[in-house]
């Protein structure tokens, strides 16, 4: 009896596992969004924003596709889809239309699909619009986790105040978004240490805000000095002229003559001279 008992035991057992490596090997292997933050962690959102790199009009974000499963030696298909009722974003206008299907290379784990985002809309300049991307099933390739299948890409043409400003409020004046976008043009940076407490970070700001502070004193000399930077000024009506990215040349800022202290201006959002 108690033979009995045990090989019915490792009849179950056998039959138990065969199942078992059965559903394993019977599963589909699977894609999954995989782009992470700079602590590593998986993150189902991308915020970016054109205001940051004034030199591009159109930009690639490339979105790590990651497979679960067996890898092989030839290269698989994998696709996405928009969703449709997530997505202000408009095709053509603010994105390139999504292809057909996107390649998984062979022994490999890892795949990438490309979102070419458009920048010259202008009213990308005061709201964000979003995109929201589901991957789908393929014949070569599943999409069965739910909670890892979709990516949402909010981008702008704008920026909003960051927290540093204020921390070097003394060396920058009064925030603007233009005043912002200018910086970030000219400076060598997008970005400040967010406190002044730290005296070893004083010099390298200094070098960045006093860059600044020197292109918005003479633009136009500015320019002349810094030829490698990338940026032309054309003249234009009334002694006034423009100033651009010379490989973005839509994005233009007018810079004004002010005949009462003899000295050129950009103006802000509200009008403003910058100073």
């Amino acid at each position: 009896m108690k033979n009995m008992i045990i090989a019915g035991l490792l009849c179950w057992a056998c039959v138990a596992c065969k199942k078992a490596t059965e559903l394993t090997y019977a599963s589909p292997d699977n894609v999954y969004f995989d782009y992470r933050n700079s602590k590593n962690e998986r993150v189902d959102s991308v915020i970016y924003s054109f205001a940051l790199y004034p030199e591009l009009a159109t930009d690639t974000i490339w979105l790590p596709v990651a497979l679960s499963g067996n890898r092989v030696a030839a290269d698989r298909k994998f696709a996405a889809s928009i969703i449709d009722s997530a997505t202000t974003a408009v095709a053509g206008l603010h994105y390139k239309k999504l292809e057909t299907a996107y390649t998984l290379p062979g022994n490999t784990g890892y795949g990438w699909l490309p979102l070419v985002l458009f920048g010259t809309d202008p009213a990308l300049t005061s709201k964000t619009v979003q995109i929201k991307l589901q991957l789908e099933s393929t014949s070569e390739l599943g999409a069965l986790y739910k909670k890892l299948d979709t990516m949402k890409i909010l981008f702008s043409n704008r920026l909003e105040k960051p927290i540093w400003w204020d921390a070097w409020i003394g060396e920058l004046g009064q925030y603007s978004r233009v005043k912002h976008e200018l910086f970030i043009r000219v400076s060598g940076t997008t970005e400040l240490p967010p406190t002044n407490s730290d005296a070893t970070t004083t010099p390298r700001v200094l070098f960045y805000t006093r860059r600044f502070k020197a292109f918005l004193a003479d633009p136009i000399q500015w320019i002349t000095d810094n030829p490698s930077a990338g940026y032309t000024i054309i003249p234009t009506t009334n002694g006034n002229y423009y100033f651009y990215s010379i490989t973005n040349p839509d994005k233009k800022y007018l810079l004004e003559y002010s005949a009462a202290v003899n000295k050129y201006f950009f103006r802000d959002e509200n009008g403003d001279f910058i100073v």
